[in-house]
């Protein structure tokens, strides 16, 4: 039975980090499917102060509105004047922590194509997609008992 470590709290920068990684490797409409349901997780109060905070990092011509759908966050989140902005304000890892944990990122991992990349992936991806990590074998070929002095072959 695999011991199971205490949950440690993540840092701001660690969320913002777990954030890139997870958004270099889903394909765009994992991520814009992630973008919807995290903003879709923030109360209103939370969506005001995410849009209030874009506006000032947000070129003239494209302006973040008042009131926001997840979807339409989703959609200005394609743009990457609208990421880079999100990279720079206060609300960034709220965001990045509900992206990284939405279900469109996990069942990604979980069931979805990254999970035949299980291997590759640091172990919080484990962590997320409920994968156990399997511990080093010795370099034997099988598990099973009798199966590795060549009884197989009898």
């Amino acid at each position: 039975m695999k011991k199971r470590r205490a949950p440690r709290p993540i840092s701001d920068d660690e969320h913002m980090a777990r954030y890139a990684y997870v958004l270099g490797n889903v394909p765009a409409s994992v991520a814009d499917k992630a973008f919807a349901a995290a903003f879709a997780q923030l109360s209103e109060a939370q969506r005001r102060v995410v849009l209030d905070e874009l506006r000032p990092h947000l070129p003239a011509q494209t302006e973040a509105e008042t009131d926001i759908d997840p979807d339409s966050f989703a959609v200005n989140m394609r743009d990457l004047h609208w990421r880079s902005a999100l990279a720079r304000i206060e609300s960034a890892p709220l965001i990045a922590a509900e992206f990284v944990r939405s279900r469109p990122t996990v069942d990604y991992f979980r069931v979805g194509a990254g999970s035949v990349t299980m291997d590759h992936q640091p172990p919080w991806v484990h962590e997320l997609a409920g994968h156990e990590t399997a511990p080093l074998d010795g370099g034997r070929m099988h598990h099973r008992q009798g199966m590795n002095q060549g009884e197989w072959y009898v």
